[in-house]
């Protein structure tokens, strides 16, 4: 089957090639500035607390710091696959910076390697579905590189909420490479893929940092929209905090997480 990418290699190439090295996550820093990390730190050693000695490979890897944080935090044998070779260099510089052993794929999701294949025991990918027009297909492909019995983790901006929503006035072309797909729409998606999902929810009731300035980035007013959408996020992070939690929800929420066994 023929998928249509809604972004393309241009597209990533030129995105990775003007971003900066991001920093590995660090569990001490308990600032506002990592709280996003932190709440899916708590999420993933609740997923992962039985794993031992396993193989991890993040689908959609380009600048990534994840397969850092899985082998320093849960000492994973860790692989990243991208089709943006500039992304994938930045990866490669990553892991020899940070001085963490694993291997990095250029590679096409759709036509990968065939000894990838069934290879992982944890596969996961944050943003990166949902720039396919085939959900589902794009699910099976990527668990195709799941061991049986393994785990596919998939993260994925909630666009139909007012992320998507404030994302169109600030670069609809950036809107425009993404499927607003619904906490249902990953549901379907899964049951059409053959995989069995045990868990499909939103994840934090709040980030509005998810808007990408894309274009705007050289407007003067971009600093000044950086603050709005970041100060109203760590409002909400403090209320949190002292437990006037803002439940999950369709409107506000910033993610949709599933977890499908294979």
């Amino acid at each position: 089957m023929t998928q249509f990418d809604k972004a393309g290699t241009t597209y990533w190439d030129d995105n990775w090639s003007k971003v900066e090295f991001p920093k590995a996550f660090d569990e001490n820093d308990q600032s506002l500035d990592n709280y996003v990390k932190l709440q899916l730190h708590a999420f993933f050693k609740n997923l992962l607390k039985d794993k031992k000695k396993f193989r991890v490979l993040e689908i959609g890897c380009a600048n990534s710091i994840w397969p850092i944080y899985f082998h320093q935090y849960f000492s994973a044998d860790v692989y990243g696959l991208d089709y943006s070779e500039v992304g994938c260099e930045k990866s490669r510089a990553l892991l020899k910076h940070y001085h963490v052993p694993g291997e990095i794929y250029c590679a096409d999701l759709f036509s990968p390697p065939s000894d990838l294949l069934q290879k992982f025991d944890f596969v996961v990918s944050f943003g990166v579905v949902e720039h396919f027009e085939n959900t589902a297909h794009c699910l099976k492909s990527c668990a195709a590189f799941v061991k049986s019995g393994g785990t596919l983790l998939t993260l994925i901006p909630n666009i139909p909420s007012i992320i998507g929503f404030i994302q169109k006035f600030v670069d609809r072309e950036v809107y425009d490479v993404h499927m607003p797909l619904t906490k249902k729409k990953m549901f379907d998606a899964h049951v059409s893929a053959a995989l069995e999902l045990e868990h499909c929810d939103y994840f934090m009731p709040m980030n509005l940092s998810v808007v990408n300035s894309g274009s705007f980035s050289h407007n003067k007013f971009n600093p000044l929209l950086r603050h709005i959408l970041s100060g109203t996020s760590k409002v909400s992070w403090i209320l949190e905090k002292y437990g006037l939690k803002i439940p999950k929800n369709r409107l506000t929420s910033p993610y949709i997480m599933t977890v499908a066994k294979v």
